[in-house]
């Protein structure tokens, strides 16, 4: 069996144990409100709250880094078996940096107060502008693309 395809495996088993768990930790949460009378999650004392979640977001997150890795190694073995795609990836890796970079130096960052009290650093609020610029700036490029790809089959070629 190739490897591609005992991944494929795991992903949809981790699929299927990610979906468990949402059930499994929202109707856990569900119960620790109505024990304790509240309508909010955010309003769970910290302890309560913190012994039932704890444990199902560790095996949320190992589930995660698992899922990263066997990506990872989808990818990689895929370069492997094709080397004449190891060009184009650098190309969409590149040109995304290069969008990423475009973003953070027309990004501006202000000290901002939320809405909590707390203070969102100038670097985080240069972070957050950076991510919306690439945002536009990669869906300015899909519409596009999508708008030449429809006129060149309205053209005929």
């Amino acid at each position: 069996m190739k490897i591609s395809k005992i991944l494929s495996y795991v992903v949809l088993g981790v699929g299927i144990l990610g979906a468990l768990l949402w059930y499994v930790m929202s109707s856990s949460i569900s119960d620790l409100m109505d024990q304790n009378g509240v309508s909010e999650a955010r309003e769970l004392p910290l302890d309560v709250a913190e012994s039932s979640v704890t444990p199902l977001y560790s095996l949320t997150l190992i589930i995660f880094i698992v899922t990263i890795i066997a990506t990872l190694i989808t990818v990689f073995s895929t370069l492997a078996k094709n080397p004449s795609g190891l060009k184009n990836t650098l190309i969409g890796i590149v040109a995304f940096i290069v969008v990423v970079g475009l973003g953070f130096i027309m990004a501006d960052g202000v000290e901002t107060p939320l809405k909590d009290g707390e203070v969102l650093s100038e670097s985080g609020s240069k972070w957050v502008g950076t991510g919306l610029y690439a945002f536009y700036v990669l869906a300015a490029v899909a519409v596009g693309l999508m708008f030449f790809s429809g006129i060149r089959k309205l053209i005929g070629k």
